[in-house]
């Protein structure tokens, strides 16, 4: 079952994705639907991240990240390993693996890539975020990098579905609960474009 889940998987990622129309069904109210040419004008940086599945305790899930708290827009919020292309990255997928080694000690000859979500533009950093969906197959042990990492939090998809599990915080800003923490902003845009695949595969099951 692992096998045709992450096949079917496949196949919806290698066909047209939904974006912005998905994407921003999480977005806050004051999210700017800025254009190409408006992007690109401010010269963003370039980042990737990794959205990794692997199965735990007969559960498809996924490992987020509690970033530190540090001096930055994106302090102590949960997102997914990632971050900005390095100039030894020979591609963007190689920034992903890269960073996902790094921030949640899974090596890149472990993680089989399955494809790429749509991009996202993120104001506050001025970043363009290539996302890369990834399946782990065997039994894994996380090891998160202290300085950049606070916790490695091991989410369950079948939370994430769950509707009852999503708000609005600030006023306006949709969010998944995550426990006691809410996910929100970019990764949570990019999350409801990959539980719009996830619900469209066939025969899913908690196996």
């Amino acid at each position: 079952m692992q096998h045709k889940v992450i096949g079917n998987l496949k196949k919806l990622l290698d066909k047209p994705l939904p974006g912005k129309k998905v994407q921003f069904t999480m977005a806050p109210d004051d999210r700017s639907n800025l254009d190409e040419q408006k992007i690109e004008e401010k010269n963003p940086a370039i980042a990737a991240v990794m959205l990794l599945l692997f199965q735990e305790s007969n559960q498809w899930k996924i490992p987020l990240i509690l970033r530190a708290t540090y001096n930055g827009v994106h302090s102590n919020q949960i997102s997914f390993p990632g971050g900005r292309v390095e100039p030894q990255d020979k591609s963007l997928q190689n920034t992903a693996l890269r960073e996902t080694e790094e921030e949640i000690g899974i090596e890149p000859h472990g993680i089989k890539l399955l494809g790429g979500l749509s991009t996202l533009y993120i104001p506050p950093s001025n970043f363009m975020v290539y996302p890369f969906v990834g399946y782990i197959e065997k039994k894994i042990e996380f090891k998160k990098q202290v300085k950049e990492v606070k916790e490695i939090i091991r989410h369950p998809i079948a939370d994430l579905l769950d509707e009852s599990k999503k708000m609005t915080i600030n006023d306006n800003y949709p969010a998944y609960k995550v426990g006691e923490l809410n996910l929100w902003g970019a990764t949570a845009m990019i999350m409801a474009e990959f539980l719009y695949l996830w619900r469209k595969l066939p025969n899913i099951l908690d196996l």
